[in-house]
């Protein structure tokens, strides 16, 4: 009995700093990674980064706009090479393509963290692509629990599917409106400049 207790306290001493060795690596790796978007962004102008953006927002101007404070007029004739971005603006650009980059280029985590009108339901369609682990986790104990005690595990997926449809029904009513936009015949002197 007392050779167990020196053993397991040793074992569970290795298994810790094991994890915090680990927790050290990836927060390395992720600082590392972080410094290699932010070089690579750096040397793309603001016209590419927007072209990609408006690429991983699947046509999503009103989103996109949102996230940078600024009108679609504006996006728009950036993206085409009609006006310039101001440094300001170009700062904002490069900020948010940098955190799509780093984050997997994952517009719906983008938009998680910088879209206002992004509401609870976007949350809830999200979590299985946000949240996988998470989610498999949960639907497969749901599952085995289900094939054992079919009667008792049938009300957890009848409640996940309710939560899911009601996300899904309310996004489609709570729609966010389109932004006005007041300088589709003129430039925004804040956000760009004639080239």
């Amino acid at each position: 009995m007392t050779l167990i207790v020196p053993n397991l306290l040793g074992l569970l001493a290795s298994v810790f700093a094991l994890l915090i060795f680990a927790s050290c690596s990836s927060k390395e790796e992720e600082m590392q990674k972080r410094i290699e978007v932010t070089k690579i962004v750096e040397n793309r102008s603001a016209q590419e980064l927007l072209n990609d953006l408006y690429i991983g927002s699947d046509g999503d101007m009103q989103s996109l706009c949102r996230m940078l404070n600024t009108t679609p007029s504006v996006v728009d004739r950036i993206r085409n090479g009609k006006t310039e971005a101001t440094t300001k603006f170009e700062e904002r650009i490069k900020e948010v393509a940098i955190y799509y980059s780093v984050n997997g280029q994952s517009f719906s985590k983008l938009q998680s963290v910088l879209d206002s009108e992004y509401g609870w339901y976007d949350s809830i369609l999200n979590f299985p692509s946000h949240h996988p682990w998470w989610f498999w986790g949960i639907n497969i104990i749901i599952l085995l629990v289900l094939a054992f005690v079919w009667i008792v595990a049938i009300w957890p997926i009848l409640v996940e599917m309710l939560i899911f449809l009601i996300a899904w029904i309310a996004s489609l009513i709570c729609v966010p409106s389109d932004m006005p936009d007041k300088y589709t015949n003129t430039i925004n002197p804040v956000m760009e400049q004639v080239i």
